[in-house]
């Protein structure tokens, strides 16, 4: 593996990352230039130039060490580990490009549920924190109920699916008693044949379980998700 598929690598800092390192850590202590050059025993205008970027000599630089109280005096003149912005900026750009975002919303309540299960014509399942046993078991019962029922809801009367509105509430409030709230959003997507013609819309619905307290309003996907029947 190259230094370039790490999201880390170990260089030297720059003139202006050792001014701006030096310029924090005096602020941090409340101290001026004035201080910092008395107890580095240098200059005002060596702390000056430091802290504008400009390049300085090794002795200056392990004498703001020792001031500035890092352990090795040597610090501003060895590598140190710094994120690999290269790298990072690359896993972004593919993150854009091989995913999108889905607007999600607080399931409200059982009936908000059932309908979202009446839409899907695909479903994707996402679990965003760890759980208890108890909420384990619920939200997969949840789920299998979910897609049982998205499969034959059209077999249903009105009158029994206020019988699913029941079921869905009463595994969404035991949920909530564990701390987990569920959203949902939906996404149409591109089904493909094996013809160039045969490629259909459906309805992705994407469900998401997660911590009542802080519930996510999007959640990126993969953006292709062609099936071949």
């Amino acid at each position: 593996m190259s230094e370039t598929d790490t999201d880390q690598i170990d260089r030297l800092l720059t003139s202006r990352e050792i001014g701006a390192v030096v310029a924090a850590l005096r602020d941090d202590r409340g101290w001026t230039q004035e201080t910092l050059a008395e107890i580095a025993r240098v200059t005002v205008r060596t702390v000056q130039r430091v802290e504008r970027g400009e390049p300085s000599s090794t002795d200056t630089r392990r004498a703001l060490a020792g001031a500035l109280e890092f352990q090795d005096l040597d610090a501003f003149n060895m590598p140190w580990p710094l994120p690999n912005y290269e790298r990072i900026r690359a896993e972004h750009e593919r993150l854009l490009r091989e995913t999108v975002e889905v607007e999600i919303k607080p399931v409200a309540n059982g009936r908000h549920l059932r309908e979202f299960a009446e839409a899907a014509e695909g479903w994707q399942h996402s679990q965003l924190v760890d759980m208890t046993p108890s909420a384990d078991a619920a939200l997969a019962t949840l789920r299998d109920y979910f897609q049982d029922y998205g499969d034959v809801h059209d077999c249903y009367s009105e009158t029994q699916k206020l019988g699913v509105n029941a079921d869905f509430q009463e595994l969404i409030d035991t949920l909530a008693a564990e701390g987990i709230g569920l959203c949902a959003g939906t996404r149409r997507v591109r089904i493909g044949g094996f013809a160039d013609d045969g490629a259909i819309l459906a309805t992705f619905v994407h469900l998401v379980a997660s911590s009542l307290d802080d519930l996510p309003k999007a959640i990126r996907v993969q953006r292709h998700m062609s099936t071949k029947w």
